[in-house]
């Protein structure tokens, strides 16, 4: 209704006016403490599903507070009200909260509503009412209220030292591509080298491509559609990862909830126990061979040696000459220090062995000395070998010189009748996964150095390729090839107490080719 001239000191003003002002208004009388209504704009009556009637000409507590809900916003709206008549200012008001009765259902719900109230003068100067006018912010208050409880549960769960994410399923077509980040924690950003800030509403197949995959998409696929949780284990070697993980994976309403137990280290340590034990077991058995060897096969002659020496020296008693009884006797005395010398070795084989620093080597400066020592053979046989570039390593210079020597040894030794020995060492990188299967390194290096020496010899049958690495083990007769079987078993040994392995590969007739695999 327009407001009548005696209420507003000759002024009138029409109701559509009031209604083209943007927002929720009463106009008031300023006759504290009644506060008079004078009119009211359509958007209010229609946010409080009122009548204008009954308001216009009612005190403004007595239509809005007389029931006694909200008395501290009647208080805080009554000072508010008086503060304008007093300076003749605009008073904000603090966000008000309160309940009434929703239009539709009559059931109260909670309100928020940013009050203004603002005072308006006539021609003489005086104060002729006062525009009551708020800003319903409920919608805008619910989401700084779960901002405010998202960013507190955020805190906590960036507590969690173990990872933790919600998804939310990317349907298209209705079946499920991807997920999407609702929540991660500081722990499962790391993976992503991130925030969680960064990650969230972004699909989880963008920043883990690799997912795809694995069960870390599929279970939780899995989990939404039937509700059913799930627990796994995951090995996560994709995106430039290396994981372990106990997955278990939830649904709540229409999101999965994954919960991470990192095992990433325990695994690398099991693993590299699980070498450890091998190599101690691989240890153990060469110890049993040289056990068997050094009490049996070397001892048996030695035993022969000093046998006969005394039955002879007994049967010849008093026919030999000074010079041949001694003779007899330093026989039978180095005989006696053989046997010693075996046994002491083999004590000294059965003491363990204690883990010693290893330095930056140049395989080019070990290959060099290679050559030197083995000089004289290559010239006598004519031989021709070629060595490429060759890369730094961690190593013992002396070990890795012995594993090299011994197979350029081989290398010269195992050559065909008639034909002059040519030998190639070359070297290449090798990515851990491209190993062959019978290489096992110990190191948890990703990549590795192949240095490769071929030859043109001979040749071995290629069922014979773990063989010839045994300690003793030979492939020819003693009358062919000169040798005690125990070169290779040196070079196996010394690549792996370098967290390395060998292998090689060789068709009869044809040559061989050694692959050492160093960490590089």
């Amino acid at each position: 209704m327009p407001f009548s001239s005696k209420e507003l000191d000759g002024q009138s003003i029409p109701i559509h006016l009031l209604n083209a002002m943007p927002g929720k208004h009463l106009v008031l009388k300023p006759d504290a403490p009644t506060f008079t209504v004078l009119a009211v704009s359509d958007e209010y009556l229609a946010a409080l599903n009122l009548q204008r009637e009954p308001l216009v000409g009612c005190g403004l507590f007595d239509a809005f507070f007389s029931d006694g809900h909200n008395e501290g916003v009647a208080d805080q709206l009554r000072l508010s009200l008086l503060q304008v008549l007093h300076t003749g200012q605009v008073q904000a008001m603090a966000d008000q909260r309160h309940l009434w009765p929703n239009a539709h259902t009559g059931i109260l719900e909670g309100r928020a509503w940013r009050p203004v109230n603002k005072p308006v003068f006539g021609p003489d100067g005086a104060l002729a009412y006062i525009i009551h006018t708020v800003v319903d912010v409920t919608h805008e208050v619910q989401l700084m209220e779960v901002a405010q409880a998202n960013e507190y549960l955020q805190t906590i769960i960036n507590l969690l030292k173990e990872p933790l994410q919600v998804l939310q399923p990317v349907i298209e077509h209705g079946e499920i591509v991807d997920f999407r980040f609702r929540f991660t924690n500081q722990a499962y950003a790391a993976y992503a080298n991130t925030t969680p800030d960064q990650l969230q509403g972004k699909r989880v197949g963008e920043v883990f491509p690799g997912y795809f995959e694995t069960v870390s998409f599929t279970n939780p696929v899995e989990t939404y559609k039937t509700g059913q949780s799930l627990t796994f284990e995951i090995h996560y070697d994709k995106d430039g990862l290396d994981l372990y993980n106990l997955m278990s994976t939830f649904k709540l309403d229409e999101e999965v909830v994954i919960h991470f137990t990192d095992f990433t280290r325990l695994r690398h340590l099991q693993l590299q126990l699980e070498a450890k034990i091998e190599a101690l077991n691989r240890s153990n058995e060469n110890l049993k061979q040289f056990a068997y060897i050094a009490s049996h096969d070397l001892q048996e002659p030695l035993r022969k040696i000093q046998s006969f020496s005394t039955l002879l020296a007994n049967q010849l008693e008093g026919q030999l000459t000074e010079t041949a009884s001694d003779y007899l006797q330093r026989i039978n005395l180095a005989g006696s220090r053989m046997s010693v010398l075996i046994k002491d070795l083999l004590a000294y084989s059965r003491m363990p062995t204690v883990q010693q620093e290893f330095q930056l080597v140049s395989l080019a400066d070990v290959m060099a000395d290679v050559l030197t020592t083995l000089d004289w053979t290559i010239s006598q046989q004519q031989a021709e070998v070629v060595v490429h570039s060759l890369p730094m390593v961690n190593g013992d210079a002396s070990q890795l010189e012995q594993l090299f020597q011994n197979l350029l040894a081989n290398a010269l030794k195992f050559n065909r009748p008639g034909q002059r020995p040519i030998v190639e060492v070359r070297s290449a990188l090798r990515p851990r996964n491209e190993l062959p299967p019978s290489v096992k390194p110990t190191s948890l290096a990703t990549v590795f150095h192949q240095i490769s020496v071929c030859d043109k010899g001979i040749g071995f049958d290629a069922q014979y390729v773990d063989r010839i690495f045994q300690v003793f083990q030979r492939l020819h007769g003693k009358n062919e090839y000169a040798g005690t079987g125990v070169g290779l078993a040196i070079c196996q040994r010394v690549a792996e107490a370098h967290g390395g392995g060998i292998t090689a590969t060789s068709t009869p007739g044809a040559g061989a080719t050694f692959w050492v695999y160093l960490p590089a």
